[in-house]
């Protein structure tokens, strides 16, 4: 991206962010009709529509991987205090101790609400941990399960260790905008523990190398989720836009701009029968590091093919283009009556799926939107299989579509792939 257009593109991220906080003033006067999580009462109480008990003041933090090992501690959920204490200061974070690592992990942070209805609030948080990039197709509880049982972790992981100041911005019950800057040292990690329940032949992949520096950055995120539950929704639309720029005038190692976008749709399409799909598109300019890359393939993203095999392995950097799409189709149980008298889908539903994603590289000068033209349906690999299905826990038998060649790979998961 060239230099004016950056400068006109922070300038719009910086009028949007004015825009918002000018709106956030006007819509105090909703206050006393709603707020995320219950409505107000005429004498000034709250009246809670169910959600009262989806957080937990503070829960415990236990997760096994390869870097960290055992990892024990605790968290404050800011969400609880969110919904309950709108207009206070509230206290949040987390601390445990990992120790194959070796490492003493925390977040601490402060956040300060000024409206009820329509919550705007500004905040500030400090941080030294081991994160991961690849929370967005497995969870931490199930990568977990996968690591301490069949020494299978699915996540590569840096060391992060710095802070942010940051607003967010409530509209209704399904928006919500925020942004902020942050700053972060990174620091590669290696592989610390062997051990797990079974699978003693078995060794843990190596942690790939990823890049030591510092990222300054401004961020800035849009989420609009219609969902009524998201663990088990069966209708409602989600979507996630994250801008990131840094480098240039705020400093560090790296200058980038990154791009990354998700929209989700859950439709159903009659009683136990329904549709899901997700697109997830994501892109880049300048210099960017490792742990920003994208990758695909394996869990998650195209299951019909090895992990992270997409741009050239998990080794390597990724991509600075991505595109994924996926669709699943559900059937329920009212829809086999009396398949074959066995009573198979009295206890199982059945769900048909495919994928089919890209990875490519452009030149780090070229703009945002570049790299994507000329791209034509043998550029993408993809993938179909069918998933045995009860509540969230899940069998997935996946076939990839371009070679006969050990073509298919299972999965055995406890959340959904998206």
């Amino acid at each position: 991206m060239k230099s004016r257009d950056k400068k006109q593109l922070i300038f719009l991220v910086l009028a949007a962010l004015i825009l918002v906080f000018i709106m956030s003033s006007f819509l105090v006067t909703t206050a006393n009709a709603q707020s995320f999580g219950g409505t107000m009462r005429q004498n000034g109480e709250w009246d809670w529509d169910g959600d009262w008990d989806r957080y937990d003041r503070t829960s415990p933090l236990i997760r096994y991987n390869r870097v960290e090992g055992l990892l024990l501690g605790f968290t404050v959920n800011r969400d609880y205090w969110r919904d309950r204490r709108p207009v206070s200061p509230i206290v949040f974070g987390d601390v445990g101790y990992a120790f194959s690592a070796k490492e003493l992990e925390y977040q601490v942070g402060l956040e300060q609400g000024f409206t009820r209805g329509n919550r705007f609030a500004i905040g500030a948080e400090h941080h030294r941990r081991i994160t991961t990039p690849d929370n967005w197709f497995i969870s931490e509880d199930e990568n977990s399960l996968a690591a301490f049982l069949i020494k299978e972790d699915f996540c590569d992981y840096y060391l992060s260790e710095g802070g942010s100041v940051y607003f967010t911005q409530r509209i209704g019950r399904s928006l919500e905008i925020s942004g902020g800057y942050s700053f972060e040292r990174f620091d590669s990690l290696e592989v610390n523990t062997k051990w797990s329940l079974f699978g003693k032949n078995k060794k843990f992949r190596d942690n790939p190398a990823m890049d030591a520096g510092v990222v300054n950055s401004i961020r800035g995120s849009l989420v609009f989720d219609t969902r009524r539950n998201a663990r088990y929704t069966a209708r409602g639309w989600y979507a996630e836009i994250d801008f990131e720029h840094a480098g240039e005038d705020l400093g560090g190692d790296f200058t980038f701009d990154r791009l990354v976008a998700d929209i989700r749709r859950y439709q159903p399409l009659g009683f136990d029968l329904g549709i899901d799909f997700r697109l997830r598109a994501g892109t880049a300019s300048g210099m960017l590091p490792f742990e920003k890359s994208y990758h695909l393939g394996g869990i998650g993203t195209l299951r019909g093919y090895p992990y992270k095999s997409f741009p050239a392995g998990f080794e390597i950097p990724g991509g600075n283009r991505m595109l994924l799409a996926q669709v699943e189709y559900r059937l329920g149980e009212s829809n086999f009556d009396g398949f074959l008298d066995l009573g198979l889908f009295d206890i199982f539903n059945l769900v048909l799926f495919a994928d089919a994603g890209w990875v490519g590289y452009a030149e780090p000068d070229a703009g945002l939107l570049d790299g994507f033209g000329g791209l034509s349906w043998e550029d993408f690999r993809s993938d179909a299989g069918i998933a045995f299905t009860s509540g969230n826990v899940r069998f997935e038998i996946a076939r990839r579509l371009d070679t006969g060649h050990k073509p298919f790979r299972f999965y055995f998961r406890i959340t959904r792939p998206f």
